[in-house]
């Protein structure tokens, strides 16, 4: 008798195991969670070129699972980690107010505020054969100059000799778009208020700012406009680099920084 019931034992063993295999993988079925946080963004506001630090949660650490966009302009991450994202604002930026949207997968879209800053704001460096021909070919011989430009409109310039002699000068800055056709369209207008102690000077010039791969650069030509110093004029953005005084002095005017 117990050898016909062998069979039949076997088959309800059997039977028992697919199913309770069967129940096991339905229910291990996981959805991933592709929702990021974010924490913090350091800065919210900056100009082209500047990086970006956003802090958060479940970024993951595949740029490929990320679509991130700056205003309209899809970017890729500088650096990335589950908890961080740092950013590069893209140069085709318009100054004013974008917004950064991050998205993972089929995660929710998050989108957060950044205002673009003037390009020229920041801290720029010019020495050697950067600096001018007109400040580093004459007494005092310019060697470097400092320049820092403040998200307020205010500047500090420092302009430092051959002798290691070094001048403060102060003031305030409008920059205002250029408005010239291609290829001059990035370049933009510049006007200076010099503050002294017993005057005011006023500068007029065209500057124009490029992201790099491994730097930030800009170009800056410029004249003193009141009081006047014939027959100096300041270049335009429609003229161009070497356009000061209608460009019969060429680049000698030319000034080119370092972003630091």
């Amino acid at each position: 008798m117990i050898y016909r019931f062998l069979p039949f034992l076997l088959c309800v063993a059997v039977l028992l195991f697919v199913s309770c295999s069967d129940d096991d993988d339905g229910g291990s079925t996981v959805t991933p969670n592709y929702t990021i946080t974010i924490k913090n963004v350091v800065p919210i506001s900056g100009p082209i070129g500047s990086l970006v630090k956003i802090t958060g949660s479940n970024f993951g650490t595949e740029p490929a699972e990320l679509s991130i966009t700056f205003g309209s302009i899809p970017v890729t991450p500088i650096s990335l980690a589950d908890d961080e994202i740092v950013l590069r604002v893209p140069a085709e930026l318009e100054i004013g107010v974008t917004a950064i949207s991050l998205q993972r997968m089929t995660g929710k879209q998050v989108t957060i505020q950044y205002t673009v800053q003037d390009p020229i704001v920041g801290k720029w460096v010019s020495e050697g054969m950067d600096v001018a021909q007109l400040l580093s070919g004459q007494e005092p011989f310019i060697r470097k100059v400092t320049a820092t430009f403040r998200p307020d409109g205010s500047y500090l310039a420092v302009y430092t000799d051959s002798s290691d002699v070094s001048r403060t000068y102060t003031g305030s800055y409008f920059a205002s778009d250029g408005g010239a056709p291609a290829p001059n369209d990035r370049i933009r207008q510049l006007e200076l208020v010099q503050y002294a102690s017993n005057d005011t000077l006023t500068f007029e010039g065209i500057y124009e700012v490029a992201v790099n791969d491994s730097n930030i650069t800009m170009k800056l030509e410029i004249v003193q406009t009141d009081p006047a110093m014939p027959p100096m004029t300041p270049p335009t953005p429609a003229g161009g680099f070497g356009s000061t005084s209608g460009g019969t002095i060429g680049e000698t005017n030319l000034q080119r920084y370092v972003k630091q």
